[in-house]
């Protein structure tokens, strides 16, 4: 069973950093899909902590993704930061950032999901047509966006939290208040921890012991470092992808020019992500110039191969 962390610990895990953006991917498998809610529902869950106890964030893990445009589809592509390996996706949306083009900076830039586990105490959500099953008892998996992720991290910044919030005995449990602004769902009011901990039942442990896992094994496989970098290549040059697995197209993609750097007018050049770097925009275009050329030897010296 896997140990409690310290709320030291926590806190420095979930310490303020900058935000990232994430989006749910509506996963299945057993993810508990509580975006659909109606507003004004709630949900309240457990969390519970990973199996492995080398994880820093205890009860999250980390997913990093970047969003290609491949073969005329949209396509999420891991992060290889999360292999420990240095990515070709984050260096050139580095290289934009430093030629203030915020646009194509953003646009190859990574978004961030936490990925974790709980036991569904109150679920709104009708039963499944097939089986009149609810998720109410059942351990799922949950995917959180930046919005709810940063309630979480608050939680740690304050004393709110008198214990670890995953604790069997004197944890919290997680309410989730779907809510509308501005015609979108928005979970900002309402979604917190509970104010008293609570106990897990006999039966909430015994779903533990049978199902806990660990979190790193619902992240994506590694893709391959190679052919991130071909995904990368077609996309930036308007080509098109194939990937040696699948037989090529017969259809050639329609053509786009590529990104280049762009400075925003009447726009504060102040970015708030790491990209974001002290630089000239002369040196910023220097730098994605360069990672052009280089894409285009690459591709050309392929060709003649």
């Amino acid at each position: 069973m896997s140990k409690t962390r310290s709320m030291a610990d926590l806190k420095a895990a979930y310490a303020d950093k900058t935000p990232e953006t994430g989006t749910n991917q509506g996963f299945s498998n057993n993810y508990y899909p509580f975006w659909n809610m109606k507003v004004g529902e709630r949900a309240i869950v457990r969390f519970l902590p990973d199996a492995n106890d080398n994880n820093p964030r205890g009860f999250l893990e980390e997913r990093v993704s970047h969003n290609l445009d491949i073969n005329g589809q949209r396509r999420t592509i891991p992060c290889l930061t999360m292999y420990g390996e240095e990515c070709p996706i984050c260096k050139i949306s580095q290289a934009y950032y430093k030629a203030n083009d915020k646009i194509n900076g953003k646009k190859y830039w990574k978004s961030k999901q936490h990925i974790g586990q709980v036991i569904v105490v109150e679920d709104p959500l009708p039963a499944n047509e097939e089986t009149g099953e609810k998720h109410t008892g059942q351990l799922r998996y949950i995917t959180l966006s930046f919005q709810i992720y940063n309630i979480i991290k608050e939680s740690f910044a304050s004393d709110e939290l008198e214990s670890v919030p995953y604790d069997y005995e004197n944890g919290y449990d997680f309410i989730i208040k779907k809510t509308e602004q501005g015609g979108y769902a928005s979970y900002a009011v309402g979604t917190k921890f509970a104010n008293k901990s609570r106990s897990l039942s006999e039966a909430e442990m015994q779903i533990i012991d049978e199902k806990l896992i660990d979190l790193s094994t619902l992240l994506p496989r590694h893709p391959g470092t190679e052919k991130v970098q071909a995904m990368l290549d077609a996309e930036m040059n308007g080509e098109e992808y194939v990937d040696d697995s699948k037989p090529a197209s017969s259809t050639p993609p329609a053509s786009r020019s590529k990104p280049t750097p762009t400075v925003a007018a009447n726009e504060d050049t102040q970015v708030s992500t790491s990209a974001a770097t002290d630089s000239t925009s002369e040196e910023g275009s220097s730098d994605v110039e360069a990672m052009l050329a280089t894409i285009k030897a690459r591709r050309a010296a392929k060709a003649n191969a």
